[in-house]
């Protein structure tokens, strides 16, 4: 009785007034709970800019593959301390991460490399390469994914095809090297211009080939005959011999050309290949430098291992060029050389070459089209390539601001002749800029 009088005596509840209580706190909780998820929303949509580098971390280039790996890792550090990339769809800076698509020097391995990078990465953007046949490969996979891509090989096929020409709905390749086509007409040039007078002031230049049989090897070749027919320049073509990628034995090809006694013979391979083709050419099938110009061999091979592998017989050979490894031209367009040498060597303490060179841009410009595009929508990004203007990077640029053509989508790049001289107490070849006049340091010395 006693409990029941104690439980009468008790006040009883005003309901109406709880229930609004605990309304409002139910109404708070679910808006404390709407801003977290809206909070982690935003958290999660502000991730980083992925990169995705192509390039040779295994196979026969796998040396200049590290360069490239080198280089854009320096690029992405110095991006990244500056505070990164404003991406105003996330209204933040945000980093850049890198991923690696090993080609394994072949176009299985790119195919392999760049399904890695855009499947499992899921990358925003893929750049570089070394091989243009690799990165050739690998772009029916990134057409299919409308991946932007800034290859650094020189084939113009990367935007010149049926596929990929001048049609704005293809256009998710950006090159950003100079193509085959602007180093075949450089090479037609110097040799007409600095080499016959020399080797033939009387007659038509006779001029050998022996090249990769690649789109890489094939694009340097035609760009020289379409220059030859275009400004009639009095060069007989007396051979065009070609060799496969991997191919070490070039003999066979060297001593037909041997007996056609040609001026100048043009190797075209990569830097181990370039390597290969001289010094059999010299010591083992007996071509005379006094009596055949060897060169300009390929920019490409403009790297420290070059000047340290060819050894003596490099001398007074040549090489267009596009970045230089040792020497700087004269000009404006050079001044960044310096700054960018002795951060690569202070990290890396080595020099680095122009694959590598041609990467660090590319970092450069993919961060510059993020910015541009405002997201990390691919699309976009796309879109913001094709009006991209900047100035240029390390790369010289006609005009000095790296912009892609609207047609085919290529950057009009300065390129220069070397001539490489031996330097006893180095122990090693040194270049000395030769071609064009304005840029150059001194003329074209024949062996004599």
């Amino acid at each position: 009785m006693k409990n029941r009088l104690l439980d009468s005596d008790r006040p009883t509840p005003n309901h109406r007034g709880q229930g609004r209580g605990a309304g409002a706190r139910a109404l708070g909780l679910a808006v404390a709970a709407l801003a977290a998820a809206l909070l982690l929303g935003a958290e999660a949509e502000a991730r980083n800019v992925r990169l995705g580098l192509l390039t040779s971390a295994t196979g026969p280039a796998a040396a200049t593959g590290e360069d490239q790996k080198r280089a854009v890792s320096l690029a992405r550090e110095e991006i990244n301390a500056a505070g990164g990339v404003f991406v105003k769809d996330l209204n933040a800076k945000v980093q850049l991460d890198l991923f690696i698509g090993d080609d394994q020097t072949s176009r299985e391995g790119a195919v392999s490399g760049v399904t890695k990078l855009i499947v499992e990465d899921k990358v925003d953007l893929v750049f570089g390469g070394l091989g243009s046949a690799f990165g050739m490969a690998a772009l029916p996979l990134i057409r299919e994914h409308v991946v932007p891509y800034i290859p650094t090989p020189s084939t113009p096929l990367f935007t010149r095809t049926p596929e990929m020409g001048p049609d704005p709905t293809k256009a998710m390749v950006f090159h950003y090297q100079a193509t085959g086509l602007m180093y075949g007409a450089a090479i037609a040039d110097f040799l007409v211009g600095e080499v016959k007078p020399v080797m033939a002031p009387d007659k038509a230049l006779r001029v050998a080939w022996l090249y990769q049989d690649s789109p890489f090897g094939a694009e340097f070749f035609r760009g020289f005959s379409d220059r030859l027919k275009e400004a009639k320049h009095p060069v007989e073509v007396v051979a065009a011999e070609r060799f496969k990628v991997g191919e070490t034995d070039y003999r066979p090809q060297l001593t037909k050309i041997k007996a056609l006694a040609p001026h100048a013979l043009v190797p075209m391979g990569f830097r181990g290949e370039t390597v290969a083709m001289l010094q059999q050419a010299v010591l083992d099938v007996g071509l005379d430098a006094k009596r055949t110009h060897l060169g300009p061999v390929c920019a490409c091979a403009d790297d420290p291992l070059y000047y340290k592998d060819l050894g003596k017989i490099g001398q007074s050979t040549t090489i267009m060029s596009l970045y230089s490894t040792y020497a700087v031209p004269k000009g404006p367009a050079f001044a960044r050389w310096a700054r960018f040498r002795d951060a690569y060597q202070k990290k890396f303490g080595v020099l680095p070459g122009l694959l590598g060179v041609s990467a660090y841009d590319a970092v450069y410009v993919a961060a510059r089209a993020v910015e541009l595009a405002g997201s990390l929508d691919r699309a976009k990004i796309i879109q913001a390539l094709g009006r991209l203007e900047m100035e240029q990077l390390v790369l010289p640029v006609r005009g000095g601001k790296v912009r892609f053509d609207p047609k085919y989508r290529e950057v009009e790049f300065f390129l220069f002749a070397q001539q490489m001289f031996w330097d006893e107490k180095l122990g090693e070849l040194r270049p000395v800029i030769i071609w064009p006049a304005e840029l150059g340091e001194a003329k074209y010395r024949h062996p004599s």
